[in-house]
């Protein structure tokens, strides 16, 4: 039966086993294409959502959901697309070698030829004899191939995760062994600190008695210097009177000297002139007049002496025991150094690489971040697809979500830790994804705090990424060391 024989008669309504997307790629790749070419008035009701989208967005799993819908269910544009596929030389290629009984063959020889999906495909559009049969082994021969190729994607992430955790052993020892050194230098140089500081201690207690005793002795004198001041104050008080009295002694014999000097020039020659007794007194008392001058000459350069010394040992006094005083001070430079090596030791959050030149809150930046090794991306889910498709169901959203999610930990390697507020989904499980973990927040948390939670109990030698565009956890998740990039930078990287 050739092509044109297949196509001329309407296809029957038969019940079909449900088909993977990925066994109908060359179809809806085809249909895609005669999709751009289409007036606005041919495109199908149930196509127009997605009749802008370029090739690219075509490729993506909820365009080709909604070809395939076409192609179920308008008549009209499956008949166009089935035309244009079935144009294609491999597609007739293999519906002229198709034959139900054959059919394992066929199907083995594909899968070994990587043509499954081109096979599926024919078997779907033309509809020959036995092709839901046919269908039925392609789709049992891809999911073995399926499970094949995820256990050995598993395979290798697990030894991927063996060598990680070896390497991060690795560090963790020799990052432990680096920290004992540290740590056993450090206590030698507070030991050291301690000793130097017990000396020093020492030295300034020893200063301090050597000036207690000086300044004891200081007084001592300076008591002795005020008895001896005192004392000389009397003796010059006693010698000063005494000069006083011999002043007048002086003054008196003068006057005595002079009326008898007048009497002398006045008296006749009979009268006597003065006798031998008075002038030897006259030149003894001059003699002890210049000898009391003379002796209290000295003891007031003596009292001066002293008042001098007395002077400057008050004043050398106060400076000694400052000195000794500034010896006992503590050394607060040491407790500061000690404390700027202590910040220096706490571990850094490791850093995601971003080639030199790129925004980091970029859907490029964001790529290359995901393929530094060991990164993880950490996402606030509904903040995420709320933004996408805020118009769907809850349920929806997470699906939606989680499948471009898994296109992107495929192309990057990277983990992917998918965070759900738990509140509307009651007893629903997690799904799981290779690479990707879904968490939902427990009952009476809210999803923000989990987010931040999961970036911050990741280990430090963690690159971590953090896809939200909440202020709350953008502000928290930087504070624990990770990136953070917008909701609508992961949406544009997801639609690559």
């Amino acid at each position: 039966m050739t092509a044109g024989e297949r196509m001329s008669s309407p296809p029957q309504r038969v019940s079909r086993p449900p088909v993977p997307e990925s066994l109908l790629v060359p179809l809806l790749d085809t249909a895609g294409e005669m999709l751009r070419t289409l007036e606005p008035s041919e495109i199908p009701p149930i196509l127009r959502p997605v009749a802008e989208f370029d090739r690219r967005g075509l490729a993506r799993g909820a365009a080709r959901q909604q070809l395939l819908r076409a192609i179920d269910a308008e008549p009209e544009f499956r008949d166009r697309s089935v035309e244009q596929f079935l144009a294609r030389s491999e597609v007739s290629d293999a519906l002229e070698t198709w034959d139900a009984d054959d059919a394992f063959a066929l199907v083995s020889k594909a899968s070994n030829e990587s043509t499954l999906p081109v096979l599926a495909s024919a078997l779907y559009a033309a509809r020959p004899q036995g092709w839901t049969f046919g269908l039925g082994v392609a789709c049992a021969a891809f999911e073995r191939l399926r499970l094949e190729r995820q256990a050995g994607d598993d395979d290798r992430a697990r030894e991927s995760q063996v060598a990680g955790l070896a390497e991060s052993r690795r560090r963790a020892e020799a990052a432990r062994a680096s920290a004992e050194q540290r740590a056993e230098h450090v206590e030698r140089e507070l030991r050291e600190e301690r000793q130097s500081r017990r000396d020093r201690d020492a030295l300034a207690n020893q200063k301090v008695a050597a000036a207690e005793r000086k300044a004891a002795d200081m007084e001592r004198e300076i008591a002795d210097a005020r008895t001896a001041v005192e004392g000389a104050d009397a003796r010059i008080e006693r010698e000063a009177t005494r000069a006083r009295k011999v002043d007048d002694e002086m003054r008196e014999l003068r006057r005595v000297v002079k009326e008898a000097e007048a009497k002398a020039r006045d008296a006749d020659a009979g009268l006597p002139i003065l006798r031998r007794d008075d002038l030897r007194a006259l030149v003894d008392a001059a003699d002890l007049a210049q000898r009391l001058a003379t002796g209290l000459s000295g003891v007031a350069d003596q009292a001066r002496r002293v008042l001098e010394r007395k002077n400057h040992d008050d004043d050398s006094v106060p400076d000694d025991l400052a000195a000794a005083a500034a010896e006992r001070a503590p050394d607060s430079d040491k407790d500061k150094e000690k404390e700027k090596k202590d910040r220096e030791l706490r571990p850094r959050r490791a850093h995601p690489r971003v080639p030199p030149g790129m925004v980091e809150d970029d859907p490029d930046a964001l790529d290359a971040m995901l393929r530094t090794p060991r990164a993880v991306l950490v996402v606030d889910g509904y903040n995420v697809s709320m933004l996408a498709w805020g118009d769907a169901p809850p349920a929806q959203q997470r699906d939606r979500l989680l499948s471009a999610i898994s296109e992107l930990q495929l192309r990057t390697r990277a983990r992917v830790i998918l965070v759900f507020d738990g509140a509307d989904v009651g007893g629903v499980l997690p799904p799981r994804r290779p690479g990707v973990r879904v968490v939902f927040s427990p009952e009476g948390e809210e999803a923000d705090a989990v987010v931040v939670r999961q970036a911050m109990d990741l280990p430090v030698e963690v690159p971590v990424v953090v896809a939200s565009s909440d202020g709350w956890v953008g502000e928290h998740a930087r504070e624990s060391g990770a990136h953070v990039v917008s909701s609508e930078t992961l949406l544009r990287a997801l639609r690559r």
